[in-house]
């Protein structure tokens, strides 16, 4: 939609009271690209089947005249720029659509500056919850604004290892991200991935959804070789370094052959370095 400054002005005369709490018509609402962090790294989101559902039962009391949140807006040039409320005006157009008669909606008008309005997606809430991937966004901006981390915890009312932990998730790359959000595994599942295997991670996920016919991959899916900490390492060179030299120093018998006889502790050793490098694990996913 676009409308010049005068008949912005001109309708905002007509359609908007001088309170905080107004009505406009729905065609006034505009959505300022870059702003909302919903659906952030998935352009589907709006397609997603929850979210659809989410936006169907707003259209429905929308049309049914049941109350509804109104919208909080910024008004730019006489322009009201939604600052929370994107499922909202959606339903609403989509009640319009179906045939409803709705020729106002209440709005909310902030006054606070980008940070505040970038902190009410975090504090406000229209009924679904902000995912990790989008709490990740906001509290990236804010840090760029050079909030500090207690500050940003103290604002949104969590910790600070919650926020250090939530901006964290940025660092992966981006088909991680949007694996998180798309609610295909858990964040914390995909930090904890990452921050072993690195971008391998991802190939690591694909390999378990393969396998799998459920809907989000789960920690127990997923096949991991343990990353090689300095007691892996001690211990792989310790027991082969014990293994290879005895078969050094062993001759081949008469059919070419070798025979390599283990005691008890050794084989025990052996078999708990195997549990070490994580050969358990995936023979149970083989079977």
């Amino acid at each position: 939609m676009t409308i010049n400054n005068m008949t912005v002005l001109n309708r905002v005369s007509q359609d908007v009271s001088r309170s905080d709490l107004f009505s406009v018509s729905p065609d006034m609402l505009t959505e300022e690209k870059g702003f909302n962090v919903r659906g952030v790294f998935d352009e589907a989101y709006f397609e997603q089947p929850e979210v659809e559902e989410h936006i169907r039962g707003l259209a429905d009391s929308y049309k049914a005249g049941r109350y509804v949140p109104p919208i909080v807006v910024q008004v730019r040039n006489g322009i009201p720029y939604i600052r929370d409320g994107m499922h909202r005006r959606r339903a609403l157009m989509l009640a319009i659509s179906e045939g409803a008669e709705i020729k106002r909606v209440q709005v909310l008008e902030h006054h606070g500056d980008e940070a505040q309005q970038t902190l009410l997606l975090a504090t406000s809430n229209d009924g679904r919850p902000l995912s990790p991937m989008e709490r990740a966004v906001i509290y990236d901006r804010l840090d760029k604004w050079g909030w500090t981390t207690q500050e940003i915890a103290s604002s949104v009312r969590r910790t600070v290892k919650h926020v250090s932990q939530t901006l964290a998730l940025l660092d992966m790359p981006i088909e991680l991200k949007r694996m998180v959000q798309r609610n295909e595994i858990a964040a914390t599942q995909a930090a904890e991935l990452f921050r072993q295997h690195g971008d391998d991670a991802v190939s690591m996920i694909n390999k378990a959804r393969e396998n799998t016919d459920k809907g989000k991959v789960t920690k127990k899916d997923i096949v991991q070789v343990p990353r090689m900490t300095k007691k892996v390492q001690q211990a792989v060179r310790t027991h082969l370094g014990t293994v290879t030299a005895r078969l050094a120093a062993t001759e081949a018998d008469d059919t070419g052959s070798v025979t390599l006889v283990l005691d008890a502790d050794e084989a025990q050793e052996l078999l708990e370095l195997r549990g070490m490098l994580g050969l358990d694990q995936e023979n149970n996913h083989d079977e």
